[in-house]
């Protein structure tokens, strides 16, 4: 009879720190990106939320670590598909009218014209809608020898100042338009119809929620009333 194997707890186990080089590059063979162009972007899913400690200092002087929760998004640009990634701090958030203050990740919901409701933390499946799409520069990322050498590592990051909603000529041919102007199984008018009644866009997504709307028609009512071509009350 053989003896059973020995099992090993986790009590002492040491595994190794993953090197941020050591990550595969999804923008490797993409044509480059570059900071004077203006791109679009689309939210390829939902953010990944990171628990962090950030070293922050008192008006004293004196430093601390804090416990922060980070969402990491990526956007594919378009026409190269290249990722393009932000992080935004999202376990608290600040409304304040000054820019320096205020939460970037409010910030940026407001620039591409789907402001966040004031002082309500949101439901963020509301905002951060995979597919959603919008225009924005980008920064390009460098890692820096030791002898404070910047080169650029093919890796993209979100220039948040920069970014606003699409134009007009962006969504010339697509099926974003008015209710009337559409044929009856096309995708936006049955997003319209689950949220009918609707008094305002935070409304109209939370009536898509509780309808357990699709993902596509989410998206389609979404980037309609980021282009301004939902009329509401719905």
């Amino acid at each position: 009879m053989s003896m059973p194997e020995e099992q090993q707890t986790i009590a002492g186990y040491k595994g190794k720190v993953q090197e941020p080089g050591e990550f595969k590059n999804p923008n490797e063979g993409k044509p480059p990106l570059n900071e004077d162009d203006e791109y679009i972007l689309r939210l390829v899913s939902l953010p990944r939320v990171s628990h962090q400690k950030q070293e922050k200092e008192r008006k004293d002087g004196t430093k601390y670590l804090e416990d922060v929760d980070m969402a990491f998004c990526d956007f594919e640009e378009s026409a190269t598909k290249n990722i393009v990634s932000a992080r935004f701090r999202i376990d608290k958030l600040n409304f304040s009218d000054e820019d320096k203050y205020r939460s970037g990740v409010i910030t940026f919901f407001h620039k591409i014209g789907h402001p966040i409701q004031e002082h309500v933390y949101p439901d963020w499946t509301q905002y951060f809608v995979v597919g959603m799409r919008f225009r924005s520069r980008i920064k390009v990322g460098v890692d820096k020898s030791p002898a404070g050498h910047k080169t650029p590592n093919g890796r993209f990051w979100l220039d948040g100042p920069t970014c606003r909603k699409l134009l007009p000529k962006d969504t010339t041919g697509e099926d974003f338009q008015t209710p009337t102007q559409l044929k009856p199984d096309a995708t936006l008018p049955n997003a319209l119809l689950l949220a009918k009644g609707a008094k305002d866009g935070h409304e109209a997504l939370n009536k898509l929620k509780q309808a357990n709307a699709t993902k596509e028609l989410t998206m389609a009512f979404f980037n309609a009333d980021l282009e301004g071509k939902v009329t509401y009350p719905i």
